[in-house]
């Protein structure tokens, strides 16, 4: 086949499921993989005993790799920052697990960097793909809900292990809001259309308080947008809750529910209410899934699904979020 490109993988945590994405496609050669636990890695070339899986021995070999054209990079948060100025420099294509830095100096470097270099980068806020927000966003677009005044979005991520006794704790004042919240407002973004204009934030530590990391494992802001809708958006990693994302969506036609037991529509006013179960699925989707999309933009111009713009404004609207919180 003419069309194809090589590809490297730095960190094989979720960057396992980005793997499993480049290996789907017939438009990848070669994926070269690297962990900097190398047990890692030749764990994961036997486990897939595909000879198109290349074992690295460390991230500058993937990056360095002139034959290599695009790279995924799926390590540690505090890492992504100084691994996409090195890709950029050496002008591969980027695909980066959220977030893609973790303050305002290193975005605004990843912005100016972009402008110079002609190449695609997208991130992975995969629930862009989930068919229950993909219905969602369409109704929106059809004004199923009529004017949409209030908004609620709660990403319970309900596993303080990770935080307590994994690499997360180990970031100083590590970002609840980058981590989980910022799939929320990439949502909010993209059903709206909007940005805000005032932001309130409110954090806390309670559910960590005891345990040896310094993080502020709960926040909730307060978002006024230029169309004056109101949202809420919480990042709530310490709670006592499966791994969730509630949706709360309140228009002038109807209210959309998606909790734990109930996704629901309702519609009516006065003494009755209607309400109709919705049936596409959630989340439905994999983690590699918009790969073939980051793929097909590099290859045949593909409209990336989540471009460049919304990318960085996700980022500064959860980097507001962290400023402001009180």
């Amino acid at each position: 086949m003419s069309k194809q490109i090589n590809v490297g993988v730095i960190g094989l945590g979720v960057g396992e499921q980005h793997m499993i994405g480049y290996l789907n496609s017939k438009y990848v050669k070669n994926v070269y993989i690297y962990d900097f636990d190398q047990k890692k890695t030749k764990s994961i070339k036997k486990k897939y005993q595909n000879e198109r899986v290349k074992v690295c021995l460390s991230e500058n070999e993937i990056i360095n790799n002139s034959d290599i054209k695009a790279i995924s990079i799926a390590s540690y948060d505090q890492f992504h920052f100084k691994q996409i100025i090195k890709s950029i420099k050496k002008r591969k294509h980027i695909f980066c697990e959220k977030p893609i830095c973790l303050n305002s100096y290193q975005l605004e470097k990843i912005k100016n960097l972009l402008k110079k270099k002609k190449i695609i980068m997208t991130t992975n806020t995969i629930l862009r793909l989930s068919p229950r927000f993909i219905e969602l966003k369409e109704k929106i677009k059809k004004n199923y809900f009529g004017k949409i005044f209030y908004i609620e979005m709660d990403y319970n991520y309900g596993r303080l292990s990770k935080i307590t006794d994994g690499w997360r704790g180990q970031i100083k004042n590590f970002p609840v809001i980058l981590s989980g919240g910022i799939h929320m407002i990439d949502l909010l973004q993209w059903f709206t259309e909007d940005l805000p204009i005032k932001i309130k934030s409110f954090s806390n530590s309670i559910c960590t308080r005891d345990s040896k990391v310094d993080v502020k494992d709960f926040n909730v802001s307060i978002l006024k947008f230029k169309s004056d809708l109101v949202a809420k958006i919480s990042s709530n990693f310490g709670c006592i809750y499966p791994h969730y994302h509630r949706v709360m969506i309140y228009g002038t036609k109807g209210t959309f529910e998606q909790s734990f037991k109930n996704e629901l529509i309702i519609k009516k006013r006065k003494d009755s209410f209607s309400s109709v179960t919705i049936k596409s699925k959630y989340p439905a989707v994999k983690k590699y899934e918009l790969i073939d999309n980051f793929i097909k933009a590099i290859l045949f111009g593909q409209k990336l699904i989540i471009n460049e713009d919304q990318m960085i404004n996700a980022m500064k609207i959860c980097l507001r979020m962290i400023k402001k919180q009180i």
